[in-house]
Protein backbone atom coordinates (compact mmCIF):
# COMPACT_ATOMS: atom_id res chain seq x y z
CA UNK A 1 0.00 0.00 0.00
CA UNK A 2 1.26 3.24 -0.49
CA UNK A 3 1.40 6.29 1.56
CA UNK A 4 -0.90 8.47 0.05
CA UNK A 5 -3.59 5.41 -0.10
CA UNK A 6 -2.50 5.09 3.90
CA UNK A 7 -3.08 9.15 4.13
CA UNK A 8 -6.29 9.12 2.75
CA UNK A 9 -7.88 5.54 4.38
CA UNK A 10 -6.98 7.59 8.11
CA UNK A 11 -8.74 10.44 6.69
CA UNK A 12 -11.61 8.98 5.35
CA UNK A 13 -12.03 7.32 8.93
CA UNK A 14 -11.30 9.79 11.28
CA UNK A 15 -14.15 11.92 9.29
CA UNK A 16 -16.79 8.68 9.58
CA UNK A 17 -15.33 8.05 13.38
CA UNK A 18 -16.13 11.68 13.97
CA UNK A 19 -19.61 11.86 12.51
CA UNK A 20 -20.46 8.82 13.76
CA UNK A 21 -19.58 10.32 17.41
CA UNK A 22 -21.17 13.60 16.47
CA UNK A 23 -24.40 11.71 15.42
CA UNK A 24 -24.44 10.04 18.76
CA UNK A 25 -24.59 12.97 20.73
CA UNK A 26 -27.29 14.89 19.12
CA UNK A 27 -29.32 11.59 18.98
CA UNK A 28 -28.76 11.17 22.63
CA UNK A 29 -29.38 15.34 23.66
CA UNK A 30 -32.91 14.54 21.79
CA UNK A 31 -34.04 11.72 23.64
CA UNK A 32 -32.81 13.89 26.72
CA UNK A 33 -34.74 16.57 25.37
CA UNK A 34 -37.88 14.66 25.12
CA UNK A 35 -37.61 13.11 28.38
CA UNK A 36 -37.29 16.97 29.94
CA UNK A 37 -39.51 18.27 28.37
CA UNK A 38 -42.31 15.51 29.84
CA UNK A 39 -41.07 14.63 33.04
CA UNK A 40 -39.43 18.54 34.38
CA UNK A 41 -41.98 19.28 36.04
CA UNK A 42 -44.58 16.19 36.30
CA UNK A 43 -46.16 17.19 39.40
CA UNK A 44 -46.70 20.94 37.91
CA UNK A 45 -44.76 22.74 40.69
CA UNK A 46 -43.40 25.64 38.30
CA UNK A 47 -45.67 25.31 35.84
CA UNK A 48 -47.67 28.69 35.35
CA UNK A 49 -51.00 26.86 35.62
CA UNK A 50 -54.33 28.17 36.13
CA UNK A 51 -54.80 25.94 39.09
CA UNK A 52 -51.64 26.54 40.18
CA UNK A 53 -52.99 29.38 42.99
CA UNK A 54 -56.24 28.45 43.54
CA UNK A 55 -55.33 26.85 47.20
CA UNK A 56 -55.07 23.51 47.85
CA UNK A 57 -58.81 22.21 47.06
CA UNK A 58 -57.96 18.09 46.63
CA UNK A 59 -58.48 15.85 44.03
CA UNK A 60 -62.56 16.12 44.17
CA UNK A 61 -62.55 19.64 42.98
CA UNK A 62 -60.22 19.61 40.24
CA UNK A 63 -62.29 17.03 39.36
CA UNK A 64 -65.10 19.14 38.86
CA UNK A 65 -63.83 21.38 36.55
Amino acid sequence: MRKETGILLAGGLGVVVGLGIFGIKKFLAKKHKDYHDYYSDFHCHFSKNKYKDDGHHGVEFLAML
